[in-house]
């Protein structure tokens, strides 16, 4: 808390002396010479995955406008290796943001490196809501010619292209498209999109197969994860488990992040102690795996139940029907799209495990549930 208190004061400083000698010379689109764009850089440094998987439509339109250009993607250390292998990208820059307070020195270098690919268009993919510095600064100083993001207090130092953001509510996919649309006219975007290494395919096939979950066994996963208010009650995850096995021959497999620590030792002390949940040998605790690997296990999933969290995200951009469970967040502007994936809301932050129970029902009734597996 200290630190971010710290990092907030700093920002603020460099923001006003930036303010004394940075302005920029603003262009409307029409001023923009679209065949000369041959280098792309887009920018979203960020530690919540999620926020990645959702500017990948943006990624995919860009393929589309500009199919000879080669795309860079600038993302934060924690979560860069969501785009190893893509190809929606080009070319990955990985920021270490701590690394650079402690050694200003590496940042020059890191800014040397970026500088030595002269784009052409850089865009400030943050939230249209929320100004981000870090994303802002980086735009303007890897030296692209044009470099777009949307109007907000204090862009108006790093952009020559601000977007004016549309007071309405729109899917987060929408907000990142409408960056392009500015530049472009309108087009259709496309879905979430990540791909599957099928190295990585081979892995999960095998580890499921110790487990004892074979390629034909239904599969269901579970996210334990959400930050807060967000994450479902592990008690009333573990019912939901006993009753997918029961009424539909299913197997479970438990997924969870570094955050969910706590929770999985409270299960494995309930081991040690003796005490065996129902139908142990159908719910799988999953290891904690590297986000290639976590990507392919997801995908091997034939239904996904989950919080509003990256693991939601990941789901629906392999293609997994996802059933999304909103406590304590934004649907519309969050929540997964398709007629594969079903979402529902809390008004009160909390959902009943006999409400979720209904909509798994309603998603095996439509055979939303049949893909191919892994």
């Amino acid at each position: 808390m200290v630190f971010k208190q710290i990092e907030h004061i700093g920002k603020k400083f460099l923001v006003f002396i930036l303010g004394l000698f940075l302005k920029q010379e603003k262009l409307t689109p029409e001023e923009v010479d679209l065949s000369s764009i041959k280098k792309i850089l887009v920018i979203r440094q960020d530690d919540r995955i999620g926020n990645l998987i959702l500017t990948t439509p943006l990624l995919s339109a860009l393929r589309k406008s500009f199919p000879q250009a080669h795309i860079s993607y600038l993302a934060s250390k924690t979560f860069h290796t969501l785009f190893y292998n893509s190809s929606l990208v080009d070319q990955i820059f990985v920021a270490k943001k701590r690394q650079y307070i402690f050694h200003p020195l590496s940042l020059v270098f890191f800014i040397r490196k970026i500088r030595k690919q002269r784009f052409d268009l850089a865009f400030d993919a943050s939230d249209e809501n929320s100004f981000s510095l870090n994303n802002s600064f980086l735009a303007y100083l890897c030296g692209a010619k044009y470099r777009i993001g949307y109007k907000k207090p204090h862009s108006d130092l790093f952009l020559n292209l601000e977007v004016p953001s549309l007071p309405l509510q729109r899917h987060a996919t929408e907000m990142h498209l409408e960056l392009l649309r500015f530049l472009v006219g309108d087009f259709e975007g496309s879905d979430l999109k990540i791909e599957v290494d099928p190295e990585n395919r081979l892995s999960v096939k095998k580890y499921l197969k110790e487990k004892g979950i074979l390629p034909d066994d239904f599969l269901i996963g579970i996210n334990l994860g959400g930050r807060g208010k967000k994450r479902l009650d592990l008690d009333n995850f573990t019912r939901l488990a006993d009753w997918l096995i029961d009424d539909f021959d299913a197997k479970v497999i438990f997924i969870w992040g570094p955050e969910e620590k706590k929770i999985i030792i409270r299960r494995i002390r309930l081991r040690r102690k003796g005490l065996t949940l129902k139908n142990e040998n159908k719910q799988i605790l999953s290891d904690l795996f590297p986000l290639p690997v976590l990507v392919a296990l997801i995908k091997r999933c034939n239904l996904f139940i989950s919080g509003d969290t990256g693991a939601m995200h990941l789901s629906t951009a392999v293609g997994t029907p996802t059933l999304a469970l909103f406590l304590d967040s934004d649907p519309v502007k969050f929540g997964p799209r398709g007629k594969n994936h079903k979402i529902i809301c809390s008004s009160n932050g909390k959902i009943s495990v006999e409400t979720v129970k209904e909509a798994t029902k309603e998603m095996m009734e439509t055979r939303v549930l049949v893909k191919e597996k892994a």
